[in-house]
């Protein structure tokens, strides 16, 4: 790919993952393997590169994630967690208790793109924000629509 054809592909991948995260009641299992690489790469970002992780670390990371940025995915931390270790975001150990984070260089095309898009961002900063211009929009709209009504009737 030339240097236009990823900044286009990270582009169309970002408003993709713009649109899920405005939406609720999320299920992985039902989004086409693309919208799915991006919705993951958001949970992936909570374990941090190359350190180990326990379970337990990594569990409350993905329910700080739920809570905030991810909570528009329906799942909870043990699926969530599953997910992102048989997609091949991450990998544990044999025995369960170590996770880590797959360097992205490692990943495969698909999930690449997402885990660099995401890399260079504040994820719950910009999630936060596409969820502020929604409710600025809707606000506008309202506002609009509440003023039409007001000079119909006046």
């Amino acid at each position: 790919m030339t240097g236009s054809e990823l900044k286009a592909a990270r582009r169309d991948g970002l408003s993709t993952l713009a649109a899920l995260v405005l939406k609720t009641g999320v299920c992985l299992g039902r989004l086409p393997p693309a919208q799915r690489a991006w919705a993951l790469a958001l949970p992936a970002a909570a374990l941090p590169p190359g350190r180990s992780a326990t379970e337990a670390e990594v569990n409350a990371a993905l329910l700080r994630c739920l809570a905030a940025e991810c909570s528009f995915l329906d799942t909870d931390h043990v699926e969530l967690r599953r997910w992102l270790v048989d997609c091949g975001f991450w990998r544990r150990d044999g025995f369960g208790r170590a996770y880590e984070r797959v360097p992205t260089a490692e990943l495969p095309g698909s999930l690449q793109a997402a885990a660099e898009a995401l890399a260079g961002i504040d994820a719950g900063a910009w999630v936060r924000r596409q969820r502020e211009l929604r409710q600025a929009g809707r606000d506008a709209r309202r506002s609009a629509w509440t003023a039409q009504q007001g000079g119909a009737h006046g």
